[in-house]
């Protein structure tokens, strides 16, 4: 009997272990598309920005599926930040994916030294060609060195004087001159140059996407003119815009930019800044046309603005009509009116003529209740997505609105998608719901709610926070069982831990 014991446990054993590798060839893991599972890799291996060699690594070596998805995926070794060794064979599984390269290293000697350094020139000789190139930290001096230096490789030994370099290929192009070491000293801020001199005809001739961010100079006078060629500007379809200068030389370089889609804008004039801008003698007037100058491509706009008053003057020249989302922010300024409201009216969101397709808007900043509540009434556009940070007080907003005149339309009245970020446990979120339910025309009948016309658009609310969603969740509201309930409205909470939350309540 102890024998027949042992030899059925040998064979419930060896039974298990079958059943285990089966279980293991049907795990749904192995189930999971090719493409959602690129998704996946392409999630867990960004670290910081930037991809993480040893994630990559790792996943490789857990199954030979796994491994051929990660190897076949291109565009998971195209963006990297390694030395050159490993640069070139993360490249080389990159297959046909375009491919990015990133300097971010700061040198004081203008890019020489950077240019001599063995192992960049190995990565410009056997890297290319490259899609996007960004370079962060640096002079315009050592950018000039740096193309020059690029320009000079043949990395194709059959390549005709007639070919194209693979320089001017390169189709995404960012520039960092924010922190550059020697900025403020550079000759190129410092002294007027010739139009064939400007470190922006160096760009390359296939660009479609420019990140161009200017420095503050602070000390000196400068020459601050943004001389881009306008054939550049006419090629582009996005462009990213840091301009701290003060001043209206920006307007020279987007009345050019009729083919970009997505602008992105930082403009201002550093308070401290004393240094006497030479640009200033640009005539704007004659740059528009019918007295504006109109993006007509523009689909996505994002303006950061510090010093409305002093921007808002020339950004009154510039018009979107095809716009489609546009985020905003500005910082306040003392004793000077609403900032985003002053620069909305100034591109013509207040009026008549405001774009008809704009549907996103993102509202980002320290606000009052009354400067937000009058911005929003004054937006003419069909907004169905609206994004705003929890910072004004939502009891004076539900004032506000609780004391429009009879008959008055709700704010927005096509907003379908509403999302307050950043919520703190002191701001009163029972206010916001009593608001969101006194959008919808409601009324009883057999104690049942019912609704009526004209009916609310508003179906979905996104409430998100890092830190102050516990105590402000820990009892659900009974305004907010009656919109989920009665009004259909679907309630997201991002950050809120129920489970967390009560175990803080007990202590």
């Amino acid at each position: 009997m102890a024998k027949r014991i042992v030899e059925l446990r040998n064979e419930l054993e060896n039974l298990e272990e079958q059943l285990h590798l089966h279980t293991c060839v049907f795990s749904p893991a192995r189930r999971i598309p090719t493409e959602i599972l690129t998704i996946i890799f392409d999630a867990v291996s960004i670290l910081s920005g930037s991809r993480d060699l040893e994630s990559l690594t790792t996943i490789a070596l857990v199954c030979k599926r796994w491994r051929d998805v990660a190897y076949s995926s291109g565009h998971l070794w195209a963006v990297q930040k390694k030395q050159c060794g490993t640069l070139l064979q993360w490249y080389g599984r990159s297959k046909g994916t375009p491919k990015t390269l990133k300097l971010d290293t700061p040198y004081r000697t203008g890019g020489m030294q950077l240019c001599s350094d063995t192992i960049l020139q190995r990565l410009l000789a056997e890297g290319p060609p490259f899609s996007r190139i960004s370079m962060a930290d640096f002079t315009p001096t050592c950018f000039k060195n740096i193309v020059r230096y690029i320009r000079s490789t043949n990395t194709n030994a059959t390549t005709t004087s007639a070919a194209q370099h693979w320089w001017d290929k390169v189709q995404r192009l960012g520039l960092d001159f924010r922190h550059g070491s020697g900025n403020e000293n550079d000759p190129y801020w410092l002294q007027s140059q010739l139009p064939a001199q400007s470190i922006f005809t160096s760009f390359p001739d296939s660009l479609t996407s420019l990140a161009l961010h200017l420095p503050r100079l602070e000390e000196k006078p400068q020459r601050k003119f943004l001389d881009i060629p306008a054939a550049v500007l006419r090629k582009l379809t996005t462009l990213s815009l840091t301009y701290p200068w003060g001043g209206p030389q920006f307007l020279t370089a987007l009345q050019h930019c009729t083919n970009v889609e997505i602008l992105s804008l930082c403009l201002g004039e550093d308070v401290d800044c004393q240094s006497a801008n030479l640009g200033d003698r640009v005539n704007v007037t004659s740059l528009s046309q019918d007295g504006h100058i109109v993006l007509p491509k523009v689909k996505s706009l994002t303006l950061n603005i510090i010093g409305a008053s002093s921007v808002v003057k020339h950004l009154n020249l510039i018009r979107f009509p095809g716009l489609l989302e546009f985020y905003i922010e500005s910082e306040d300024e003392y004793h000077k009116p609403d900032p985003c409201s002053t620069i909305l009216e100034a591109i013509g969101l207040f009026s008549p003529e405001a774009p008809q397709d704009l549907a996103s808007l993102s509202v980002v900043g320290d606000f009052k209740a009354k400067e937000l509540y009058h911005l929003l009434g004054s937006i003419t556009s069909p907004v169905t997505h609206l994004t705003t940070d929890a910072y004004f007080d939502p009891r004076e907003f539900l004032k506000l609105a609780q004391g429009a005149p009879a008959g008055t339309p709700n704010l927005l009245p096509s907003l379908q998608y509403l999302e307050v970020r950043n919520l703190q446990d002191y701001f009163h979120l029972d206010s916001l719901f009593l608001y969101i339910k006194s959008r919808q025309k409601h009324g009883k009948q057999k104690g049942k709610v019912v609704m009526k016309a004209p009916y609310d658009r508003l179906k979905r609310v996104m409430l998100s926070s890092d830190t102050g969603l516990q105590k402000a969740y820990y009892k659900e509201s009974a305004t907010l069982k009656i919109l989920r309930e009665s009004f259909g409205i679907k309630v997201d909470r991002v950050g809120y831990r129920p489970d967390i939350e009560s175990k803080e309540f007990e202590m």
